[in-house]
């Protein structure tokens, strides 16, 4: 076990091995199981529901066609059409936007392979239908391979369903996640919180700063347990609108696709 820190600051107890990660692995024949671990803590993790081939493939293909290109993809963090960023390791900084909607011209394979095999899998639907009570429909995707860590926020703050806290995500292995690459940290139980919407004091659009303070002080006043799960390729990690998540920095040269 290792101890690192959340973009604010907040400790976090970061497993090495499967004896100290505490969070269970379920798997497709376990949904009522996972469903009712979800609804309790907010969160659940799926054990390899992705065949590694699959996930080794997809990586294949992103070296082959996103690393190299000099075009212009929409990119997650600004959604904005721009170039990639290269960090000294060769890493991808600016992850891409919507891969279901990549220009099929030049990202084919990289669309077909993430949409069939992941987006679409049918054991991905399964999870998400046992979960939410209704077949799945794809608002958003994202692929992450260089890491910059995500500050401590609920997704419902920036989209979610009509009816808020219906919507869920994943958050999808394509490789193993070392202690050090810059995990996915959640907070058990958090979903359960209400806060209200935004207002004047914490809109995105000028007060996004008040907002995530707000997080991060609700975090500290309850001294809420934060989790990092182990994830290796395959394993996907689910979570509700609502609750408080984030992602670690990475404390060392190794990838987290």
């Amino acid at each position: 076990m290792i101890t690192l820190q959340t973009p604010n600051g907040l400790s976090v107890d970061v497993p090495e091995t499967l004896d100290e990660d505490i969070s269970p692995k379920f798997t497709v024949e376990q949904l009522q199981e996972a469903a009712d671990y979800y609804e309790k803590h907010g969160y659940v993790v799926f054990k390899g529901i992705i065949d590694k081939k699959i996930c080794e493939e997809i990586r294949e293909v992103w070296d082959a066609e996103v690393k190299p290109t000099k075009r212009y993809i929409y990119r997650q963090a600004t959604s904005k059409s721009e170039l990639n960023v290269l960090n000294e390791n060769g890493w991808v900084m600016n992850p891409i936007l919507n891969l279901q909607s990549l220009n099929p011209k030049y990202f084919g394979r990289l669309r077909k392979m993430t949409v069939n095999g992941v987006l679409g899998a049918g054991n991905v639907q399964a999870c998400f239908e046992a979960l939410i009570g209704e077949k799945p429909k794809v608002v958003q995707s994202m692929y992450f391979e260089g890491n910059s860590a995500t500050w401590e926020h609920q997704d419902t703050y920036y989209l979610d369903a009509e009816k808020l806290g219906s919507m869920a995500a994943c958050w999808v292995a394509l490789e193993d996640i070392s202690a050090k690459a810059g995990r996915f940290f959640v907070c058990p139980g958090s979903h359960k919180i209400e806060i209200e919407k935004q207002n004047k004091e914490t809109n995105i659009a000028d007060n996004h700063s008040a907002y995530i303070k707000k997080i991060v002080g609700i975090m500290k006043e309850r001294n809420m347990e934060i989790r990092a799960p182990i994830l290796d390729a395959g394993d996907v990690l689910f979570w509700h609108a609502w609750t408080m998540h984030g992602s670690l920095k990475s404390e060392d040269k190794t990838s987290r696709s």
